[in-house]
């Protein structure tokens, strides 16, 4: 996968990312901010690290040698419902049938705020 880094934090919803037009980015691109985390090494084979995610952000503006990028969410609402204000999607975690002989109990890592350097992964989620 791609990085790139967090050029500069404008304000609590505007990053500068040092991916441009240069580097193909477009309009809608998504770009996960991270912490490097532990690697994750099962039965000797290295997967890779576990990184917090700190945030999901799209490009807003593209420009030559960096991008605006912002967190966006999408809302569906009724407009003929005059409760629409009221409505929003919801994201529930429910619990999988799983064999609880084999949970690793493997600590995940948190997220602490966004900061100028920290690292961003384009994956067009």
């Amino acid at each position: 996968m791609r990085s790139f880094k967090v050029l500069e934090v404008i304000d609590e919803s505007s990053l500068l990312i040092n991916f441009g037009l240069k580097d193909g980015a477009k309009k809608g691109n998504t770009l996960r901010i991270i912490e490097k985390g532990k690697p994750v090494v099962i039965d000797g084979v290295d997967y890779g690290t576990l990184d917090a995610v700190k945030e999901i952000v799209e490009i807003d503006v593209p420009y030559e040698k960096f991008s605006i990028c912002r967190k966006v969410i999408y809302k569906t609402e009724n407009a003929l419902n005059p409760l629409s204000a009221f409505e929003r999607t919801m994201r529930l975690l429910r619990p999988m049938n799983v064999n609880e002989d084999e949970l690793s109990h493997r600590e995940l890592p948190p997220a602490s705020p966004i900061k100028k350097g920290d690292l961003a992964i384009l994956t067009n989620e």
